[in-house]
């Protein structure tokens, strides 16, 4: 019996001791400070939209434009459906891809870059409740924005050439889906109207109601500077428009005067395909490049977007002689 007392003592007294040095060793004074958790793309994105100046995200179309976007320190991309369709299918924005296949396409490039996106995801599947399977997609892939719009399929399909947006009431029901689903994901309602009876004061109240509805911006179309100010006063939530034309350049100070507060350009992809085109134009007549090569990406930037430093040095902690070579 005093054996089997002294064992219960002696393990009493070692739990005590191991208690006690557990205890020790998760003090307070010994713990080192919890790391500040990393913020999300949508948060990122929510400062941005409502910081000092206006949000400017250049229209990028995969990872490697999306970080040239951020190397010219711009702190936001967008990247829009057209460029899902031109990737996909090569052929216009006319919903001939998915959202899922938009969402997917997206997130591959919000994955792997280091600002938030603002993707255009057409209708966001347009019931609410693909609207709301959706958005919680598109947030867990990563996606800072997404921006999505009243038209109707087949408006979208013939390029305009059928009338069609869905009633303000099913938009808002999508609204309340997208708000319902997303954690902070930043939410962006386009209004494509002309309405069928091409009434701009029909569109400037479907845009109020939009942002009532909880859309935390409204992406509308204008004609002038003045239009967007008086839009700006009635809707009460941030504006966005394309810029970068004749009537909006994408300067801080054209769009303070117009009260937009974000803008996106047009796509890229044109302006990069006008390249290849010449530098296939001059080695079929020439059998060279040496033009074309003149207004390539130079080393220096192409290394840093696609992080050829970081590259290599994980292949020296692995113990790969090199990564990465030059091969243009």
């Amino acid at each position: 019996m005093a054996e089997t007392t002294n064992r219960r003592e002696f393990v009493q007294i070692a739990g005590a001791a191991a208690s006690g040095l557990l205890a020790a060793t998760t003090s307070p004074a010994a713990a080192a400070a919890p790391e500040p958790a990393p913020r999300t793309m949508g948060a990122r994105f929510r400062a941005l939209m409502n910081g000092a100046g206006p949000l400017i995200c250049p229209g990028a179309y995969d990872i490697l434009t999306t970080r040239l976007c951020a190397l010219h320190g711009f702190p936001a991309a967008f990247i829009g459906s057209s460029v899902t369709n031109q990737s996909l299918v090569g052929s216009p924005d006319q919903a001939l891809v998915t959202v899922g296949e938009i969402i997917a396409y997206d997130s591959v490039i919000a994955s792997n870059t280091a600002i938030p996106i603002l993707a255009d995801v057409d209708d966001f599947g347009a019931t609410p409740l693909n609207v709301y399977r959706f958005a919680k997609q598109a947030e867990r892939g990563g996606i800072g924005c997404a921006a999505f719009d009243d038209r109707m399929p087949m408006n979208r399909a013939t390029n305009y050439g059928v009338p069609g947006v869905v009633s303000k009431a099913r938009m808002i029901d999508n609204i309340h889906a997208a708000a319902d689903a997303r954690s902070d994901m930043v939410i962006i309602a386009r209004c494509l109207a002309p309405t069928p009876n091409n009434s701009y004061t029909e569109m400037l109240d479907r845009a109020a109601a939009y942002a009532e509805a909880g859309a935390d911006a409204i992406w509308i179309g204008l004609r002038t500077p003045q239009d967007y100010v008086r839009a700006a006063d009635m809707v009460k939530k941030p504006l966005m428009a394309v810029v970068g034309n004749a009537n909006f350049p994408a300067t801080a100070e054209a769009m303070k005067a117009s009260r937009i507060t974000v803008a996106q350009s047009p796509s890229m992809v044109n302006i990069a395909l006008g390249a290849v085109d010449r530098a296939l134009a001059e080695l079929k007549s020439t059998g060279r490049v040496v033009e074309a090569q003149k207004a390539a990406l130079n080393r220096q930037a192409s290394n840093t977007i696609e992080q050829v430093a970081e590259l290599n040095a994980r292949s020296r902690k692995y113990n790969i002689p090199q990564a990465s070579a030059p091969e243009r």
